[in-house]
């Protein structure tokens, strides 16, 4: 029987189109963070990656903390970029 506390649920930890999703799921196994995606809006059938939005990155549970501070530093990075 699985505890309430088991953190095996999967959950959203980042949502964008497939090339930031793939960027992102890189940086999260640098960590040895499991993670797969999830594309609500064109299944497994992609025909344009950069245009394609919805796709989400989905990891359990019980590496949120660690994947949270990867995907906060990803955003850093961006705003760096931009200004």
């Amino acid at each position: 029987m699985l505890e309430d506390s088991d953190n095996t649920q999967s959950i959203d930890i980042f949502t964008g189109t497939i090339w930031e999703v793939r960027l992102v799921q890189s940086m999260l196994a640098d960590a040895e963070i499991e993670s797969f995606v999830r594309d609500s809006s064109l299944g497994t059938f992609l025909l344009d990656p950069v245009k394609s939005t919805n796709c989400k990155l989905m990891i359990l549970e019980k590496d949120q903390k660690l994947a949270k501070q990867i995907v906060d530093s990803y955003y850093k990075n961006l705003k760096k970029e931009g200004e």
